[in-house]
């Protein structure tokens, strides 16, 4: 019998002890408050919001490029992490792909090239595009013979591309979103000073410049965390 008791007093003590935190979350709902276990708010929004997207491009005859991009969105710090990764459907073609900026962005005292540019941004049709691209014919320097030339990199025949980058919004959330790189087919002649890097070969465009084709991602809803049909 005295085990009997003890064990109900237990369990009268357990059930009084969940009615208290029940209580205290029903609390911190009405008031706005913080659930004791948790520190995040009573039905707050997510924290980040992904999804991915395939696309694809004819950029000659016998040459397709497919791309495959991630994005996360992060509300508390107002950015996008971007993955991709782009294949040549080429079997003896190679692609240029323009993701690694500016030649005057990183001209100095030691040239460098290797990571990723930083993208420009446009706004079209309600949203924000990131675009790695050439830099407009007006943005060269004429005292520089390399003014701002493109950057790219040399996509094998066949061969796949894969890397990463985040972008730190303003102050202002965007609504949609959407990511697109520059391509063409890699011409050796229209390229100059070769330099193999971790990421593969990067070429800088010439002075006639290159005609590219813009790659891109669907739109991403950043609310929604999806991309367009």
């Amino acid at each position: 019998m005295t085990a009997t008791r003890t064990t109900a007093a237990r369990t009268r003590r357990a059930l009084a002890a969940a009615a208290v935190l029940t209580a205290l979350s029903a609390a911190a709902c009405a008031h706005g408050l913080p659930h004791p276990a948790e520190d995040t708010p009573m039905n707050a929004q997510p924290a980040s919001t992904a999804a991915t997207a395939d696309t694809r491009l004819r950029v000659q005859d016998g040459q397709d490029v497919s791309l495959h991009a991630e994005f996360q969105y992060t509300a508390a710090s107002n950015t996008l992490l971007v993955r991709y990764r782009l294949r040549n459907g080429s079997a003896d073609r190679a692609l240029a792909v323009f993701d690694r900026g500016s030649y005057g962005d990183r001209a100095g005292a030691v040239y460098n090239p290797g990571p990723i540019g930083a993208p420009r941004l446009e706004t079209q049709d309600g949203g924000i595009t990131l675009l790695h691209a050439p830099a407009p014919a007006s943005a060269a320097n004429p005292m520089d013979p390399l003014g701002h030339a493109g950057l790219a990199l040399e996509l094998k025949a066949g061969g796949e591309h894969a890397d990463q980058f985040v972008h730190r919004f303003g102050d202002q959330a965007p609504q949609r979103v959407r990511w697109c790189v520059a391509v063409a087919p890699f011409e050796q002649k229209q390229f100059r000073i070769p330099t193999k890097t971790a990421h593969g070969t990067i070429w800088a465009a010439g002075e006639a410049g290159v005609q590219t084709q813009s790659l891109c991602t669907p739109w991403f809803d950043v609310g929604t965390g999806k991309f367009a049909e």
